[in-house]
């Protein structure tokens, strides 16, 4: 009896998990064009030149891209609420070639996802230093306008085949560290050879030395791949989207 109880408790939970995902999966909102500013966070000038950028990028490369603005995920983390509206609308077509970058206000976060045929172009990485570069100093300024035209405008030019520079991180100045070091020990080596002086006299003679090895910082670091993604289709408006697929890649962040 206690087991079977157990058992009803199990389903009814999962059937309540269940449900809430599904009514959070029915209630995402139908696309209105390659910007869509559910959260009215946008100035017309924002949207003007996302959606000019975005027609261009679908006549030119073949690529749909939707920029889309929400106040808040909930039920949903971020991460799944942008995978499942990706695949929802079907970003891309038959080519995979979607890409989707949303701004949650209330979670204050910024997530980016591509489709399977950019995947190859646009890697998780390079797709968050495009982020980290391009939209957080804007994002946590609250100009998210500003910070989504840049990123949408720099994925474009990724797209289009153009290097995008990834800044090094500013490492801390250890110089003065290995100074202190190599004083040391010559302090230490100094007092050593006071207590213990070489020895003089008969036998056969000979000396040692020893190498002291100093450790100097590494330069250099792995390289991310680029590309660029070429199959253009023909112009003529949003039109809708429909078939595109992701496999829930990307990058996002919290500002």
């Amino acid at each position: 009896m206690e087991k079977r109880s157990k058992l009803v408790g199990l389903g009814i939970v999962f059937t309540c998990v269940f449900v809430l995902t599904a009514a959070a999966w029915a209630a995402f909102p139908q696309p209105q064009g390659f910007v869509n500013d559910f959260a009215n966070v946008l100035d017309r000038r924002n949207q003007s030149e996302l959606q000019i950028l975005a027609e261009q990028l679908r006549k030119d490369q073949g690529v749909e891209l939707a920029v889309v603005t929400v106040p808040t995920t909930e039920p949903l983390d971020p991460k799944e609420y942008t995978t499942g509206l990706f695949n929802e609308w079907g970003l891309g077509g038959p080519e995979d070639s979607g890409l989707l970058i949303l701004l949650a206000v209330a979670e204050r976060a910024i997530e980016v996802e591509p489709g399977y045929g950019l995947e190859g172009v646009l890697p998780d990485g390079l797709i968050g230093a495009v982020i980290d570069q391009e939209g957080l100093p804007h994002f946590r300024e609250g100009d998210y306008g500003a910070g989504l035209t840049a990123m949408a405008k720099a994925y474009a030019a990724i797209l289009a085949g153009e290097k995008f520079e990834i800044a090094e991180e500013k490492k801390p100045d250890l110089g003065w560290l290995y100074s202190f070091l190599i004083f040391l020990l010559i302090v230490l080596l100094l007092r050593r050879q006071r207590k213990h002086p070489p020895r003089t006299g008969g036998g056969s003679g000979g000396s040692s030395r020893r190498t002291i090895l100093i450790p100097g910082p590494t330069i250099g670091g792995p390289r991310l791949p680029r590309g660029g993604f070429g199959g253009p289709r023909p112009s003529g408006g949003f039109g809708g989207f429909g078939g595109g697929r992701s496999g829930g890649g990307g990058a996002g962040r919290r500002f």
